[in-house]
C-alpha cells in the first residue's frame, strides 16, 4: 500500500484501488467538519456501518497518515461482543429490568419477548435482589440470543 495524506494518490491494501487527487467522495458521502469528538465519533460509525452494510469487510488495521507535520495513526476496527450494564432500582424487579433492557437492545417491543421466567426461575432473581449486596453473588443464563448475568449488587448485564 502506498501511504500519504488524503486527496494525494494512494493504494488500498484491500482492493489495490488508487485514490488520486481528484477522486472526492460524491456529495450525499461529503464529509462535514468534524470539531467535536462527538462529530467523529458519529462520522466513524456511519462510515463503518455504511461500509459493513454493503459487505465490506471493515475488520481489520487501517494506517491513517496526516497533513505535514500532522502526525500519523493506526485506526484497527474489531468486531466485538456488545455489553451493557443496567441498574437495578430497589423498586424494580431483576426481570421487568432484563426485558426492558433487550427490548431497548433490539428495538422491540417488550410485549414481543417471552418471559424472562422461561429462562431462569423467578426465586432465583429476586433472593439475588432483596440480598444484603455483601456477598457476591450471581447467576448467568441465556435470553433471546443474549448472555444475561445478575448480580446481587443489583447489576444486569447483558453480554451478546
Amino acid at each position: 500500500m502506498t501511504e500519504s495524506s488524503f486527496g494525494q494518490s494512494r493504494t488500498s491494501r484491500r482492493s489495490g484501488h488508487v485514490m488520486s487527487e481528484s477522486s472526492t467522495p460524491s456529495d450525499e458521502n461529503a464529509c462535514t467538519d468534524i470539531t467535536t469528538e462527538e462529530d467523529f465519533w458519529n462520522a466513524i460509525e456511519r462510515v463503518v456501518r455504511e461500509a459493513d452494510s454493503n459487505g465490506v469487510d471493515v475488520r481489520g488495521d487501517w494506517p491513517v497518515t496526516g497533513n505535514g507535520d500532522a502526525g500519523a495513526w493506526d485506526v484497527e476496527i474489531a468486531e466485538v461482543p456488545r455489553r451493557s450494564t443496567v441498574e437495578v432500582e430497589d423498586t424494580e424487579f431483576p426481570a421487568t429490568v432484563i426485558v426492558e433492557a433487550v427490548a431497548e437492545r433490539e428495538g422491540s417491543d417488550r410485549a414481543d419477548l417471552p418471559p424472562v421466567y422461561d429462562a431462569v426461575g423467578p426465586d432465583i432473581l429476586e433472593v439475588l435482589h432483596e440480598s444484603d449486596g455483601d456477598d457476591a453473588h450471581r447467576v448467568t443464563f441465556g435470553y433471546c440470543g443474549y448472555t444475561v448475568t445478575v448480580t446481587s449488587d443489583d447489576a444486569v448485564i447483558l453480554d451478546g
